[in-house]
């Protein structure tokens, strides 16, 4: 499979899994991560990667923007997953350089979820995060190879 990072992503993730047969550099529609499968087919999750100042931020004075993209993920038939590179409880401590109250930015996360289906995933740091969407794709990549199986057995 390859991970398709969107070309505006700053400081990108390394991905070097034994499932991951290259990053591609990619102007993507909405979210900085996607996936294409071995088959060709492309994921329809795509995570949104945010540090916490830029969580802060995004959910902030971003909002309205951030809100956009979420509805044209939507129209595209896509799914985003907002993936925070800090826990909860470090969201729960505030950004040093935003007067935002964090209890503002975590009902509006929890609200994205509810409104929208937008997941937050919290990770411990880089590395954790890159592990994690890793393996949400290659569970994917895995469940069309199942499908593939079963639909020739059922022929």
């Amino acid at each position: 499979m390859i991970i398709l990072i969107d070309t505006r992503e700053k400081l990108p993730l390394k991905f070097s899994h034994i499932c991951i047969s290259e990053s591609q550099l990619k102007k993507l529609d909405c979210g900085d991560y996607g996936c294409q499968f071995s088959d060709g087919s492309k994921s329809k999750y795509y995570f949104e990667r945010k540090e916490l100042g830029d969580l802060y931020g995004t959910l902030g004075k971003g909002y309205s923007r951030f809100k956009k993209e979420i509805q044209r993920a939507r129209e595209l038939g896509q799914v985003l997953i907002l993936v925070v590179e800090g826990t909860l409880q470090d969201v729960k401590f505030g950004h040093n350089y935003s007067e935002i109250k964090p209890e503002s930015i975590i009902k509006t996360m929890f609200t994205l979820l509810v409104r929208y289906g937008v997941y937050p995933v919290f990770c411990v740091d880089r590395r954790e995060m890159t592990e994690f969407i890793t393996q949400f794709y290659w569970a994917e990549e895995r469940n069309i190879i199942a499908k593939k199986v079963l639909d020739k057995k059922g022929k």
